[in-house]
């Protein structure tokens, strides 16, 4: 009689537990299968998309593009390409901590912790409200750690 009594909430935990990590394992594969482009990142609170301090870039022009390709094993590459010619490359880390909520570290300007917001199929919001900007150390202190907020899509 007593163990039935613990049958239901035992198998309940269970799946909820399961439900979980199925979830966090989904969305990490949707990262890992695909290469994404970071379409706006806005710093600060700002309304400038501080993509378009690299050269050429310009928001609706085809030629330029920063590209992120999150790996296996949390290796992710970053690179910025005009014309179909890569401009600028990096690599770092990500780790997805869970389903809606993954740290980046690469390139000067995403060192935190993002929550994600899937907005369609393919386009993806991440906001953090701690952002380290390694670009802004010693040069600006209120843009050191900030608030930071990326739009990309899957290509």
């Amino acid at each position: 009689m007593s163990i039935k009594k613990y049958y239901l909430p035992v198998v309940l935990f269970a799946v909820i537990a399961v439900g979980f990590n199925s979830c966090k394992k989904i969305q990490e594969d949707n990262l890992v299968n695909g290469l994404w482009r970071f379409n706006q990142v806005y710093i600060g609170g700002s309304t400038t998309n501080y993509l378009s301090g690299f050269p050429n870039y310009t928001n609706g022009n085809n030629c330029c593009a920063y590209k992120v390709d999150f790996q296996r094993d949390d290796i992710v590459f970053a690179y910025y390409l005009t014309n179909d010619t890569f401009s600028y490359v990096v690599g770092g880390s990500w780790h997805l901590n869970a389903y809606n909520e993954i740290e980046m570290h690469f390139d000067k300007y995403f060192d935190g912790t993002f929550d994600i917001k899937k907005t369609t199929e393919k386009h993806y919001e991440l906001n953090s409200d701690a952002n380290h900007i390694k670009f802004y150390d010693g040069v600006d202190p209120a843009l050191d750690t900030t608030s930071t907020k990326i739009e990309m899509e899957r290509i």
